[in-house]
């Protein structure tokens, strides 16, 4: 059984991971960007169902398991924990700007396409039913 000191420390290293996977990757404010985010991500995403999965594991160990130790080891990491989760947050605000910036030049383009896309489908159906149809059949 893992004991409450173990998994903190498991805790400890997926949080670093979390943070150096964080820190290494920049973003520049272009469309171009958009699939290196969405793996981004996704990597993201993977390391931190490992973190939910190992406080989980915390949160159902029973409290008298824990509460009674007063350990300086455990003491350090929860620090070092809650320091890495600040420096975490502090990346995510900055990457939060470039991504929304990203997501705002996509929503204008989307919004661009559809523009184009009515103008298109407006002028290609009549196109198309003056064709196809009998309104202006010669034989007549």
């Amino acid at each position: 059984m893992e004991t409450y000191l173990d998994l903190l420390k498991q805790k400890n290293t997926i949080l670093n991971e979390i943070f150096e996977y964080t820190k290494s990757k920049t973003f520049k404010k272009d469309e171009s960007e958009i699939d290196r985010i969405v793996y981004y991500l996704n990597n993201r995403e993977k390391m931190y169902d490992k973190l939910f999965y190992i406080e989980n594991k915390i949160n159902t160990l029973k409290k008298e398991n824990f509460n009674n130790i007063l350990h300086k080891e455990v003491d350090d990491i929860i620090k070092k924990n809650d320091i890495i989760i600040n420096n975490i947050i502090i990346l995510d605000r900055e990457k939060k700007e470039i991504m929304e910036s990203i997501l705002k030049l996509l929503k204008d383009n989307i919004k661009s396409v559809k523009s184009m896309s009515k103008v298109n489908n407006s002028y290609l159906g009549t196109y198309e039913n003056i064709v196809a149809g009998s309104l202006f059949d010669s034989s007549r």
